[in-house]
């Protein structure tokens, strides 16, 4: 059965079965990748998956249901499911279905440029990346990762109340990681793209980012040193800042969790650093006009200029604090509950260019990588210790790569002690991105 079909038969029973209000989410997911190895296909994968939620409530109380099916008798499974889930919940935290009428904004998330993209001419791409990047430097001895990934979904939202909404997304990226060896030293280096016009990405200039970043790490140094000063780089900082993103959420403020309880109106970090969830972000890659609840989405400044503005808050967390939904209602997929997520997660930047933000280093450390983000972090404390990789700053200059450093330091007192924040914005994978920080009181040990 068509999915429009399912949904209108399935408002059409649960209407007569006395469930009060209720909802439908839709999503589907569209997935396939292409991955070479020495000249051949690797792996190749083409994955397709669909299924719907519903959710309504009785007495007061909501029930929940899903199906990956759209016949007949799904609907009357899944208005089963409903009801007898409602007569099981004892949680004292109301549930919502959201019911104001809104206007949404405008945006773009779906692009026709990648509908009917030519395998043969990807295949072709990531033969001639994988060949140029060992073309570069006798040293890069394999291209252990080569690969492209195209990536399409579509989101229906559907309640009692009249809201009636959908959007499709798509994006495509490529990674390539290469694996260099100087006598016996092996490193790695590794580059990204993303976008929505597959015709933009340029093979050679990630393969040389790629390559050039492997390399760089030969020149090596044991040098024993106590840096002050240290600039962490805008990918780096995006994975620091991606690992402690739950600290925003309302949910991890009620529940205790998260260090920022009580701290609205406060300076919690200096004060040129303000953090931005911007679902409406030009090219921004977590777009959005309206968050998994149907809450029109919102640009909004976290923290500005050091000072904690707001949380994140979906409809159930902004109804214990008494204020309105930010907008930030996140599911895993159809089969999840209801979450709290960013959109686009980013820190403001500033002018200065990355060499003027280590210009006026005498000995200092550039940090390029963390390593063991899960491990060796404690998002509630914000205490971490972690592996990672770096290189000494001298007389203003990057100069040699350390082999192996630990750094160790407070989340929440790096946010405090920033001192220079740099232009070079840039995003991670996962839609959250920052420019280059200078920061100070960062314990770093050279292993």
């Amino acid at each position: 059965m068509k999915k429009e079909i399912f949904i209108n038969k399935l408002f059409e029973k649960a209407s007569k079965n006395g469930i009060e209000e209720f909802e439908v989410y839709f999503l589907s997911n569209l997935n396939y990748s292409i991955k070479v190895y020495q000249n051949k296909i690797d792996n190749f994968t083409n994955n397709q998956n669909q299924g719907i939620s519903f959710r309504g409530k009785i007495n007061g109380k909501m029930g929940y249901s899903y199906s990956e099916s759209f016949e007949e008798d799904d609907i009357d499974f899944l208005i089963a499911q409903v009801l007898e889930n409602a007569s099981c919940i004892e949680t004292v935290d109301e549930q919502f279905i959201f019911s104001e009428k809104e206007n949404y904004k405008e945006i773009t998330t779906y692009s026709p440029l990648l509908n009917n993209i030519d395998i043969e001419e990807v295949k072709e791409f990531l033969f001639s990346m994988e060949k140029y990047a060992l073309s570069l430097d006798e040293r890069v001895k394999k291209v252990n990762f080569c690969s492209f990934s195209l990536g399409e979904s579509e989101k229906i939202i559907k309640n009692s109340s009249g809201l009636s909404l959908s959007s499709k997304e798509n994006i495509c990226y490529t990674y390539l990681s290469v694996v260099a060896q100087d006598k016996e030293i092996i490193k790695t280096g590794s580059d990204f793209m993303i976008g929505q016009d597959f015709s933009k990405f340029d093979y050679k200039k990630i393969a040389k980012t790629a390559v050039d970043e492997a390399i760089s790490k030969f020149n090596i140094t044991c040098e024993k040193i106590d840096p002050k000063i240290c600039v962490i780089e805008n990918l780096a900082f995006s994975s620091l800042l991606g690992a402690m993103s739950n600290i925003f959420s309302a949910d991890a403020v009620q529940k205790n969790i998260s260090k920022l309880k009580g701290k609205l109106n406060t300076k919690v970090a200096s004060n040129i650093f303000t953090l931005i969830d911007n679902p409406h972000l030009e090219n921004g890659f977590g777009n959005s006009a309206f968050d998994d609840e149907g809450v029109p989405t919102m640009y909004k400044e976290i923290i500005e200029n050091g000072n904690l503005k707001t949380y994140l808050y979906n409809l159930k967390t902004a109804n214990k604090d008494g204020v309105k939904s930010t907008g930030n209602a996140m599911k895993g997929s159809y089969k999840g509950t209801i979450g709290t997520s960013a959109f686009n997660l980013y820190v403001k930047p500033r002018e200065k260019s990355f060499e003027e933000l280590t210009s006026n280093i005498e000995e200092g450390v550039l940090i390029t990588d963390f390593a063991g983000l899960h491990s060796g972090l404690n998002s509630i404390s914000g205490d971490f210790s972690l592996a990672g990789e770096g290189f000494i700053i001298k007389n203003g200059k990057v100069d040699k790569a350390l082999n192996q450093i630990t750094i160790a330091g407070n989340f929440f007192e790096l946010l405090e002690n920033i001192e220079d924040i740099g232009n070079d914005l840039k995003f991670s994978l996962s839609s959250v991105g920052s420019p280059s920080i200078k920061v100070s009181g960062l314990k770093i040990v050279v292993d």
